[in-house]
């Protein structure tokens, strides 16, 4: 179910409501730790498995990160057919299924599988086990699974830990206390590599690879009224004024909400009235009512490694 993150997650100093909910972070953990360990041997795939995974509940840019890594893969032709695994968070299918964005929508795959299918072929399933065996079928020769470091039902061959430099692991406390879904002390063993988005880099033993995410261009001429629905939403905002752009209006909503037609009615009323343009990212993009897609601006982004031969060796080092 959608919601939104709590502000206190990623408030400097502890809060009250993260001591009080401390406990049940706890019975969380605990949760975890026996689900894990109770959980059959990994599925171990025919064809390398790349992950790109996060140690917090949403926000950390995960999924520009496997666009970038698959565009990297792509360009240099170390694999001809690589596909993307993702669990299709908000979708309601329970079976493997080849992502079609001409076809499906948000509500039965969910946002992220059709930013992805732009790049690259995209199996969604709940089970990863089982997206991995279509996907095999399908002639894939390569895996990039979006998300999926607490996962242990497939095995992985490279796994990439992904943090937004700009808020790290936030209060550093595990849910419902704090972002974290485990950890650090189980979550970075597990990892093969770091991927830090802005900020400097992260002192780590494991490798670490730089990278930025560059917003499109923007037109400073026109007012907006903007909106987003993401873990983290004020950073579309924060984007937006970066670049110096006329917002004349803000709306929040939860992470990956499905739009209704009634709610970007209202919106769009509200930006005629104040004679402005409205705009929004494109994964929310992808959970607009067709009908009103046309009529609203993305702001498209791109994340850029600082050195791609560096990621380019580790990957060849690590996948032969």
């Amino acid at each position: 179910m959608p919601f939104k993150t709590p502000k206190f997650w990623y408030q400097n100093k502890v809060s009250w409501q993260a001591y009080a909910l401390t406990p049940i972070s706890w019975l969380y953990q605990l949760g975890h730790h026996i689900n894990q360990h109770f959980k059959t041997t990994p599925y171990e795939s025919s064809v390398p498995i790349i992950c790109v995974g996060n140690a917090v509940a949403g926000g950390s840019g995960k999924t520009p990160t496997g666009i970038a890594l698959m565009k990297l893969i792509q360009q240099h032709g170390f694999y001809k057919n690589a596909y993307f695994l993702t669990r299709g968070y908000g979708g309601e299918t329970d079976i493997p299924r080849l992502v079609n964005p001409d076809q499906q929508s948000a509500a039965q795959v969910g946002d992220e599988p059709l930013l992805l299918a732009r790049t690259a072929p995209t199996i969604v399933c709940k089970d990863r086990k089982y997206g991995a065996k279509l996907a095999e079928e399908q002639g894939a020769d390569l895996i990039i699974m979006d998300d999926g470091l607490q996962n242990n039902t497939l095995h992985k061959d490279i796994t990439f830990l992904v943090i937004d430099r700009a808020v790290n692991f936030g209060n550093g406390k595990t849910i419902p206390a704090g972002p974290l879904r485990e950890p650090l002390s189980r979550a970075l063993p597990k990892t093969d590599a770091v991927i830090c988005i802005g900020g400097t880099a992260l002192q780590s033993e494991k490798p670490v690879f730089e990278s930025q995410i560059t917003p499109d261009t923007i037109d400073l001429n026109q007012k907006y009224v903007a909106f987003a629905g993401l873990g983290r939403p004020e950073k579309f905002l924060n984007t937006l004024e970066n670049l110096n752009a006329d917002i004349v209006d803000w709306h929040e909503f939860s992470d990956h909400h499905l739009y209704t037609v009634y709610e970007i009615e209202n919106l769009l009323k509200e930006a005629t009235q104040k004679q402005a343009q409205l705009i929004t990212t494109e994964k929310d993009h992808m959970r607009l009512p067709n009908d009103f897609k046309s009529q609203i601006k993305t702001l498209p982004i791109t994340l850029n490694f600082k050195d791609n031969e560096a990621v380019i060796n580790f990957l060849s080092n690590n996948l032969n």
